[in-house]
């Protein structure tokens, strides 16, 4: 088994070595393929940031329609089902004697001093 790892180990050392040397040669700063890195780099790097930006504009897309389908989803009212007057039940009565109630003139009072507090012109 030692056998087979060994020259596997040495095959692999010996093509990794031209990857590491042209890893080491990098090109002069004045070179024109150093200019056209540095403009690739430029380049991925303007990229990225549109991408980004495309992500945010959609996410943001995203919460927005979710906003408005939940004002939606609140606007609907429940339907209620009518009572059901065929099982020969009566019909709950309501006492609005015990409801709370304001009479109109205190009501046009408290309005009155809203809007004069308010400084609204009447």
């Amino acid at each position: 088994m030692r056998v087979l790892i060994v020259p596997a180990l040495l095959a692999a050392a010996s093509l990794a070595a031209p990857a590491s040397a042209q890893l080491l040669t990098l090109p002069s700063v004045g070179s024109p393929q150093y200019a056209e890195t540095l403009a690739q780099q430029e380049m991925a790097r303007q990229q990225l940031i549109q991408q980004q930006n495309q992500i945010m504009a959609l996410e943001a897309q995203i919460r927005t329609q979710q906003g408005l389908a939940d004002v939606q989803a609140m606007a609907v009212s429940p339907r209620l089902t009518p009572p059901n007057v065929s099982s020969g039940r009566a019909l709950p009565h309501i006492d609005t004697s015990r409801l709370a109630s304001m009479p109109d003139s205190a009501l046009a009072d408290s309005n009155r001093k809203v809007l004069d507090a308010a400084g609204a012109p009447r």
